[in-house]
């Protein structure tokens, strides 16, 4: 078994109280903490939680213990949990100060709780537009600032985590899913995440990854699924709608949808959305830009502003009409 410690708490005390009991252990770092690796029996459990170094005993039956036990609450300004789907909205790529601007100002009238948008972006080849980088994380910082919406931003490196101090969700995306060093330091910021399973991902695996940010520091994780590569290529990648509430019966972690990505084109991203809400999704992410034809990255998936609109009230009417159904007695 293991013993979580408590934040910045040093090893050094319950290591040698240990030892007086005759219980090997060996510490280890895990960025911000420090972790107790022990051979317990059954009846240490009860006396280990005596002492005050001890956050929490990790026990060996389950791959991903935090995220199955994960019982925190989830703090966005304008979004209680359970009682609005969660939207986070945004160009794929910010490309214009004032277009940000603008479009922030409209997502945030409309009741949209987070804005996203890529500043760093991964793309597949290398000639794509690569984003604007530390330009666009001022203009989103700004209109954070301005427009008052907490933003959410991809983040692809570790050497990026000093530009992100004031972002407030960060984002790993699907090809950065297994990628675990980013996952400690971005885990020891202690700042919540977005996680976008990787499209050939298993569950347990999308699961692990969330229990590194768990483990090295990140207070909640909005665990994304959007797509998983199937043999079929009418869409860009296939909606495990079946993954959200399978997942939903292992962690108490909100599940969200992307439609967007795994659509591909603007045309298939209500019905997916939609589909997501009634299996369960607690939000969505949608990108969204004044003139997809105009954008730079992604284009063909991005709504209008009034095709979104249409998506945010049918979505919301579905989200309302499943709290209704499940709070009526059974």
């Amino acid at each position: 078994m293991w013993l979580l410690l408590r934040m910045d708490t040093p090893p050094d005390g319950i290591l040698k109280a240990l030892r007086s009991l005759a219980i090997e252990a060996q510490a280890h770092r895990l960025g911000n903490r420090w972790a107790i690796e022990l051979q317990g029996n059954g009846y240490l459990p009860e006396m280990l939680l005596r002492y005050e170094e001890v956050e929490r005993i990790l026990p060996d039956d389950t791959p991903y213990p935090l995220v199955q036990r994960w019982n925190g609450s989830v703090e966005l300004p304008s979004w209680k949990r359970r009682e609005k789907l969660l939207w986070i909205a945004g160009p794929c790529s910010v490309e214009n100060k004032a277009q940000l601007l603008s479009l922030a100002q409209d997502l945030k009238s409309l009741g949209v709780h987070v804005l996203r948008g890529g500043a760093f972006k991964a793309r597949t080849s290398p000639y794509s537009f690569q984003g604007l980088g530390e330009v666009a994380l001022e203009w989103l910082l700004e209109a954070r600032s301005l427009i008052g919406l907490p933003i959410c931003v991809e983040i692809l490196s570790e050497k990026h985590l000093p530009l992100y101090e004031q972002v407030d969700i960060l984002q790993i995306g699907a090809r950065n899913m297994d990628h675990y060093w980013l996952l400690k330091e971005v885990g020891s910021t202690q700042k919540p995440v977005l996680l976008k399973r990787n499209p050939q991902a298993t569950i347990e695996e999308w699961l692990l990854a969330a229990e590194y940010l768990l483990l090295h520091g990140s207070p909640w994780v909005l665990l994304c699924e959007r797509g998983i590569r199937t043999f079929e290529r009418s869409t860009r990648y296939m909606l495990d709608v079946g993954a959200i509430p399978v997942v939903q019966r292992q962690t108490l972690l909100p599940v969200i949808a992307d439609p967007s990505h795994a659509a591909g084109h603007w045309r298939y991203v209500e019905p997916l959305a939609l589909s997501a809400v009634g299996a369960g999704a607690e939000g969505l992410i949608v990108e969204v830009h004044p003139d997809p034809l105009q954008a730079q990255s992604d284009s063909a998936q991005q709504l209008t502003l009034d095709q979104f609109i249409l998506l945010y009230q049918r979505a919301n009417a579905l989200f309302s009409a499943r709290l209704g159904h499940l709070t009526q007695p059974v």
